[in-house]
C-alpha cells in the first residue's frame, strides 16, 4: 500500500538535472550585474511582445498570475521548486483558517490559499514595493477582497524602520534582506513589526504560518510571542547560509520551534537546485 509518506518521498526525489542547471544559470545571471541586467531586460521585452499565460494548478486549486518578467515566468513554470510544499499546505487547509504568508513575494502561496479558504483569510506580508504591487493585483485576480489582506510590513522581533536591500528588483524577484544600515546594504526603509504587536493592533492571528524571509526566520518566530501558541502548523523555508546575516543558524530555528512544543519535519530541498535551502514543517 502506498502511504502519504511514500508519495512525499517520491516527490522529493524528483529532482532533475535540468532543474539544477536552471538554478545555476539563474544564480550566475543574478551575481554578475551586467549579465543579469541584460538578461532581465531581454525577458521583459520578450514577454511584452509575446505574452505567456500564468495559470497554475496545484492540488485541485487554480490561480492565475501576471507574467511580465523573467522571475515571474520562472515562478509560474517551476513554482520555486516548491510544488510539493504547496500541495501539502493546501491539502491541510479545511477552508476556515487564517493563514499568514510572511514573505509573500508576488503571491504564489497567498493566491492559491485564498482560493482554497472560502471562509478563511490570508494575511500576506511583502515589504518590497514592486512585489507588493504585483501581489495585490494577483490577489485581486484570484479572490474576493474579503478573503485577503496585503501589508507592506517586514516581520521581525522588534518594531521600527530598516532599509530593505535587494540583490536586484523586478516583479517576482525574491532576494531581499533587512540591512543593518543604508551603508551596509542600501535600499528603501520599510516598516518592521513584531507579529505579536500586529495582532494586538487588530490583525487577525494566524492558525497557519508560512515563512520565507531569506535568513530572518528566527527573528520572525521570536516576534510572534504568545501568538505562536495558537498556531497549529508552521511552514518555513530554511536558509543555511543566509541565517548568518542575522546572527542565527537553522539549528537554532529548529530548536526554537521544538522548545515551543512543535514536532518538526524536514520536507526536503527545492527541486530547482537552489543551494543551502530546505523546507521545514512544524506541527502540534
Amino acid at each position: 500500500m502506498t502511504t502519504r509518506s511514500d508519495d512525499r518521498q517520491g516527490r522529493l526525489s524528483d529532482v532533475t538535472s535540468k532543474g539544477a542547471l536552471l538554478g545555476v544559470a539563474s544564480r550566475l545571471a543574478n551575481r554578475y550585474d551586467v549579465l543579469g541586467t541584460i538578461h532581465r531586460a531581454y525577458w521583459r521585452a520578450r514577454l511584452a511582445a509575446f505574452a505567456e499565460g500564468g495559470t497554475v494548478r496545484v492540488g485541485g486549486t487554480t490561480a492565475r498570475f501576471a507574467v511580465a518578467t523573467r522571475s515571474e515566468r520562472r515562478r509560474v513554470r517551476h513554482l520555486g521548486g516548491e510544488r510539493f510544499v504547496l500541495e501539502m499546505l493546501l491539502d491541510e487547509l479545511t477552508g476556515d483558517e487564517t493563514l499568514w504568508d510572511v514573505g509573500a513575494c508576488v503571491g504564489t502561496y497567498a493566491c492559491l490559499a485564498a482560493g482554497r479558504l472560502a471562509d478563511g483569510h490570508v494575511v500576506a506580508f511583502e515589504p518590497e514595493p514592486t512585489n507588493r504591487r504585483r501581489l495585490e493585483s494577483n490577489l485581486r485576480e484570484n479572490a474576493p477582497a474579503s478573503r485577503w489582506t496585503a501589508l507592506p510590513t517586514a516581520l521581525s522581533d522588534y518594531d521600527g524602520s530598516t532599509p530593505l536591500a535587494s540583490e536586484f528588483t523586478e516583479a517576482g524577484g525574491g532576494h531581499h534582506r533587512l540591512a543593518a544600515s543604508d551603508a551596509a546594504g542600501g535600499g528603501t526603509p520599510v516598516e518592521v513589526r513584531r507579529g505579536a504587536g500586529l495582532c494586538a493592533a487588530g490583525v487577525p492571528a494566524p492558525d497557519v504560518l508560512k515563512v520565507d524571509v531569506q535568513g530572518a526566520e528566527l527573528q520572525v518566530l521570536r516576534g510572534m510571542g504568545a501568538v505562536l501558541d495558537g498556531v497549529g502548523t508552521v511552514y518555513v523555508e530554511m536558509h543555511r547560509e543566509k541565517t548568518a546575516w542575522y546572527g542565527s543558524t537553522t539549528d537554532e530555528v529548529e530548536a526554537f520551534l521544538a522548545d515551543r512544543g512543535y514536532a518538526t519535519e524536514r520536507l526536503g530541498e527545492p527541486t530547482n537546485g537552489r543551494p543551502g535551502v530546505y523546507f521545514l514543517r512544524a506541527h502540534r
